[in-house]
Formats: C-alpha cells, sequence, structure tokens
C-alpha cells in the first residue's frame, strides 16, 4: 500500500483542524500556507473530506472548515476512505468481469485478502486523536530535533576518527 500525496494532505489538513482551540473554522488558505499543500490541490482534498462527512464547509465572515465530529471519533479507515475509496489490496476477485485466467485456483487470493482484512482493522482502530498524539507540535521542534541528531552524529563520527 503507497501513502499518496492525496491521502498525506487529507491526514495532515485533520490533524490541523483537530488541533485547532474550541473548534475553531479555519479558512482554506490558512491551511494551504501552514501545511504547505498546494491551495488547488487542497481544495479538491476539502471537498472529498466534506463529502464524507468528515468536515464541515461554513460561509460568511466567520467560515472556513472544521471537523464535523471529534478527533477520536474519526478513523484512518474513514480518511483513506474518503479520498481514495474503498481499500482493495487485490482487485481481480472484487472486479465484476475480471479477465484473470488464475481467478479459480490463484494461490496468493486468500494470503492478500487476509492482508487486506488486517490492514482494514488496523486503520479501524486507529484515530485521529492517535495520530495528533505522535504529531509533533511546531515545525521548528523538528527542526530542532534535527540539528541535534546532526550535532550528534557529527560527534559520534569525529569520536570514531581519533
Amino acid at each position: 500500500m503507497i501513502i499518496s500525496k492525496t491521502l498525506d494532505y487529507a491526514v495532515r489538513t485533520l490533524i490541523y483542524l483537530g488541533k485547532q482551540p474550541s473548534r475553531r473554522s479555519i479558512l482554506m488558505k490558512e491551511i494551504a500556507e501552514n501545511q504547505k499543500i498546494p491551495l488547488s490541490y487542497l481544495a479538491k482534498v476539502m471537498r472529498q473530506l466534506v463529502k464524507a462527512g468528515i468536515i464541515f464547509s461554513e460561509f460568511g465572515p466567520n467560515g472556513g472548515y472544521s471537523l464535523k465530529k471529534m478527533p477520536s471519533e474519526i478513523t484512518l479507515k474513514q480518511v483513506y476512505e474518503a479520498v481514495e475509496g474503498e481499500l482493495k489490496m487485490i482487485e481481480c476477485f472484487d472486479t465484476p468481469g475480471s479477465s484473470c485466467v488464475f481467478t479459480s485456483c490463484c494461490g496468493q487470493a486468500d494470503i492478500w485478502h487476509e492482508v487486506e482484512a488486517k490492514l482494514i482493522k488496523i486503520l479501524e482502530n486507529i484515530t485521529l486523536q492517535d495520530v495528533i498524539e505522535r504529531d509533533c507540535i511546531y515545525p521548528e521542534k523538528v527542526l530542532t530535533i534535527n540539528k541535534q541528531n546532526t550535532l550528534i552524529n557529527k560527534q559520534e563520527r569525529k569520536n570514531a576518527n581519533t
């Protein structure tokens, strides 16, 4: 399974909305700027999330976007399906009119269906709240950590060479 740019943008957007105090509405432009997502691409993602009932779209002077549910009530499976459609690891068995000649005796099908079922279960059990709790609060924190790790690695290499 490859995490698409669309799914990444959707999750990042929901994390940003989920971290807002008092679940205030946020303008799409603010999300795009903060999350470094192209505005035109974000508009597509937002439409999909609104259609799936994950976020609200509010018009007017205080308009913007906000979560429709608490972060603990939104699963990664819901987010995935909102932007990617139904999760399918193997299409030949689930696609009407499949032309695969091995459909009736395929040794892989059961394995991939089992993997798919386990992945779906995992995504059903991980909520947006879980992701928010693992997310760094500020990009500066990441930069600081990266700088510290770089300095530590340089010092370790220097010590190893002496």
